[in-house]
């Protein structure tokens, strides 16, 4: 079951973990261990994160 969000509160806390995905990567990348696959995940989700969240940040269109 879906609840209705106040989209600015949803944008919000997308972004803090937009934050929270760039200090997990940048904690990743100062492992001596570095997991290639796993920065790869991260970094397929972090990209897909931020353009999610540029759509819904992006004014609605007008139909034709």
């Amino acid at each position: 079951m879906c609840l209705p969000m106040d989209d600015a509160m949803m944008i919000c806390w997308l972004k803090t973990q937009v934050r929270v995905l760039e200090a997990w990567r940048e904690n990743l990348a100062m492992d001596v261990d570095l997991d290639l696959e796993q920065i790869a995940r991260l970094e397929r989700h972090y990209q897909w994160l931020t353009a999610e969240i540029l759509t819904l940040e992006s004014p609605p269109r007008q139909a034709a």
